[in-house]
């Protein structure tokens, strides 16, 4: 990964696959503003103009188990990322979502005195509701009202800004035949999980809606991820593995909700991908299978009682969700209760979710009036 080098630039650190997508647009600005943007993020980023200084494909991990196998790794790139943020050519910080790194980050640029914007910071109202009182001083960007609420309550004045997904193309839904979409994560270990769980309840429930179809289909969120699941699905019996195929999910937004619209249901990793699908008027189970340590961990300390982003939302139980605990096989613990909730779930009118759910995304500032009012006060700055 090349070094940040000699003109001015601002630094900016996604570090998944959803923050890459919140990432593009603010990019864009920040280059048509004629500034030099580098840092960590995916392909959108890049694509944008981003020079990257550490590989994204280390970067998505969940959890305080897959943050402790990939502990040498992650300190080496978050020490890259340090050197670039104490370089006297990095005007401001941007940080995306990311926490682990991201609250690190944000520290040292108050330190050296340089401007700092976070978008979609902690889930404070969920856990760790301390990190609010360490982002009073850095504007915060946030979608939601429950969040802005949550940061109130701490003396922090986060503003609100329309999501990426508030001005896309609805689909027409067409369903195919009985085929159940799987959206196992991004992150590398927790789509490793997730998949084995998954994989069982589609394929019982898949024939249950539709016995003479049964199609399931894997969307990978990146080219990596693909070849991962493609071996997983080799090992499964003849007869199971003829029915499954994985697919990489669409790079655009429109593209892909009408990929999921073509699906009778979904089964979905907790993120941004749940709020797609829900614009998509799919029905749709959320699920999870954490490692040990965040299971139990989150159980003492996990306060929400959601965690399915569209039932957050809309501030009811929508969709239904279910955490597989760790030490359950995929066959037992993935079992019944999945099955069921897949079975219920295909049975819910869908229309008018996905209107509901848009029109809360719509409220706010655009990324556009964001990035142009911090960029303005970054110039402003610089003159003084």
């Amino acid at each position: 990964m090349g070094s940040p080098g000699g003109k001015p630039f601002v630094l900016f650190c996604a570090g998944e696959d959803s923050g890459d997508i919140l990432g593009e647009s603010l990019v864009r600005e920040t280059m048509a503003a004629g500034l030099d943007t580098c840092g960590a993020g995916g392909a959108r980023m890049q694509g944008a103009g981003l020079r990257p200084l550490v590989n994204f494909e280390h970067l998505p991990v969940s959890g305080f188990g897959d943050v402790l196998a990939s502990c040498r790794t992650l300190r080496k790139d978050l020490e890259e990322l340090r050197s670039a943020l104490c370089s006297p050519q990095c005007l401001a910080f941007v940080a995306i979502d990311y926490p682990g790194f991201n609250m690190k980050l944000v520290r040292l640029a108050k330190r050296l005195g340089k401007p700092a914007l976070y978008v979609a910071p902690p889930q404070i109202w969920a856990w760790k509701s301390g990190r609010a009182k360490q982002l009073r001083e850095i504007p915060l960007a946030v979608f939601f009202d429950f969040e802005a609420d949550a940061y109130r309550k701490f003396g922090c004045e986060p503003r609100l800004i329309q999501h990426p997904l508030a001005s896309a193309r609805l689909p027409v839904r067409r369903p195919d035949r009985g085929e159940v979409l799987l959206l196992p994560g991004s992150r590398r270990a927790q789509a490793a999980r997730n998949i084995r769980a998954f994989l069982k309840t589609a394929l019982d429930a898949a024939c249950r809606i539709d016995a003479e179809c049964g199609k399931v289909t894997i969307l990978a969120a990146r080219e990596s991820l693909q070849v991962s699941f493609t071996e997983i699905v080799r090992n499964l019996p003849a007869q199971s593995a003829c029915r499954v195929k994985v697919e990489v999910a669409p790079a655009g937004v429109e593209e892909r909700l009408e990929r999921y619209s073509q699906a009778v249901l979904a089964l979905v990793c907790p993120g941004t991908a749940t709020l797609e699908v829900s614009l998509a008027g799919v029905p749709m189970v959320v699920c999870t299978k954490p490692d040990f340590l965040t299971y139990a961990l989150g159980k003492m300390l996990v306060r929400t009682g959601n965690f399915a982003l569209p039932n957050l939302v809309l501030g009811k139980d929508v969709f239904e969700e279910i955490i597989v605990p760790p030490m359950m096989r995929a066959g037992i613990g993935a079992g019944a209760n999945l099955v069921a909730a897949c079975r219920r779930a295909v049975e819910k009118d869908m229309d008018s979710v996905a209107q509901s759910v848009q029109g809360i995304l719509a409220r706010g500032q655009t990324f556009r009036e964001l990035m142009l009012e911090f960029l303005g006060k970054l110039v402003e700055g610089q003159t003084h």
